[in-house]
């Protein structure tokens, strides 16, 4: 028996033996550009980035326009990812990026955020994500981070701006929107700043765009649009940013701007009959994509009635709504009791998401399913010790979803 299986062994070494000499001579056949782009679109982000130092032809490839967008497409079509950044706001040096694990066509009941993104001057307000780039402020400055290629991009001030000029950095507000215009295949950002009186009788606002490209600098844009208080969520649709914003105490508009056209629209958000007239930080309401329309999610009277109304844009230039009014069971309501406060942030896998405001342990958010009138909890975990140890005024938390697409593009500005 040993020696029939040393014999096996050998005729079998013998079989997968190859001439070095034949390994000389034999040319590969040469792959079809279009082919040899659809195969290297599907290798991970760091493998391309690496394959640039081959050859000149795969660098000059991996930065062309039309490899990064199909590459960008490609990985679009993986799991979600959830982020989580976390600010002292007495020690920005602490400050903490997280992401989850893939998120398949279900929510799982609980979610690990396993991978720490950060980064040297990570810390900063508002999150946001859009065609694998994270945006977020830090002392009224955007900064751009790629979390693919590491690269962050501090944007400048704008010193043009009056309203900076004039005011104390604690008497203005300011938002940063991120935005793709489509034709140009340009990466835009939109600032908001604004000033307004206490009973908000008075408001002030500043509209800035800045594209991000070499030699980018910030254009001010509809100089005569109304005044407005934006409100800091977003959502992208087609090239269109939409946001919740209050022309006075009790009057709240949708807000449209065309990151092409850099043109704004504005409706007035309808109120249901019979209902009070609620001052601004009474009212809490967010913009979502609802089957393809805009809608607005208005959860005000949600722990009172166990009633969400929506909002549908049916027809933007006759300013026609269509309203609907969701009741959760009783047996649902208990997640919403539980929490102070929770924040709708828009929509992901078509249930929109609702995140407590505080952190508090254990936490978690709430996805609600529109379609099956459905609320389910899911748990956070991963997120370290000590962020629960400091109280809440210590702290910023911000939580915030993506297409799973990532961006091998190095920014010039």
């Amino acid at each position: 028996m040993t020696r029939m299986r040393r014999k096996r062994r050998r005729r079998h070494h013998r079989e997968i033996h190859v001439d070095v000499e034949d390994l000389k001579t034999w040319v590969a056949p040469e792959i079809p550009l279009d082919l040899l782009i659809e195969i290297l679109t599907r290798l991970p982000a760091k493998s391309v980035l690496r394959f640039k130092c081959v050859s000149n032809f795969w660098s000059s490839l991996f930065s062309s326009r039309y490899f990064r967008n199909r590459f960008l497409m490609v990985s679009s079509q993986r799991h979600s990812r959830l982020y989580m950044s976390f600010m002292d706001l007495y020690n920005d040096s602490k400050s903490m990026l997280l992401s989850s694990a893939p998120i398949s066509s279900t929510f799982p009941s609980s979610l690990v955020f396993d991978q720490d993104l950060t980064i040297r001057k990570m810390g900063g307000f508002i999150l946001r994500v859009l065609r694998g780039f994270i945006c977020f402020t830090v002392d009224s400055k955007p900064h751009i981070y790629n979390p693919t290629t590491r690269q962050l991009v501090i944007l400048p001030a704008m010193e043009e701006s009056v309203i900076i000029a004039e005011e104390e950095e604690d008497n203005y507000e300011i938002f940063f929107f991120m935005g793709h215009d489509h034709v140009k295949d340009q990466l835009k950002l939109l600032c908001t700043i604004t000033t307004m009186s206490n009973d908000m009788q008075k408001i002030e606002s500043e509209l800035w765009v800045f594209v991000l490209e070499a030699g980018g600098s910030w254009k001010r844009v509809a100089k005569e649009f109304p005044p407005h208080l934006p409100s800091p969520y977003e959502l992208n649709m087609n090239g269109v940013l939409y946001y919740l914003a209050w022309t006075d105490m009790h009057t709240c508009v949708l807000v449209s701007f065309d990151f092409r056209s850099e043109e704004f629209n504005m409706i007035q958000v309808p109120r249901k009959a019979g209902d009070k007239i609620l001052p601004r930080l009474k009212k809490w309401l967010t913009q979502i994509d609802y089957a393809g329309k805009v809608a607005v999610f208005d959860m005000t009277y949600l722990k009172v009635r166990g009633t969400v109304d929506l909002w549908v844009v049916q027809d933007w230039r006759n300013k026609e709504w269509l309203r609907k009014t969701l009741v959760l069971q009783p047996s649902q309501l208990h997640p919403i009791f539980d929490n102070h406060r929770l924040l709708a942030k828009g929509t992901l896998k078509g249930k929109v998401i609702l995140v407590p405001r505080y952190l508090v342990s254990p936490f978690y958010f709430l996805c609600y399913d529109l379609q099956l009138n459905d609320l389910k909890k899911v748990e956070i975990k991963g997120i370290p010790d000590r962020w629960f140890s400091k109280p809440n005024t210590d702290i910023y938390c911000d939580i915030e979803f993506m297409n799973p697409s990532e961006s091998i593009e190095y920014l010039e500005t």
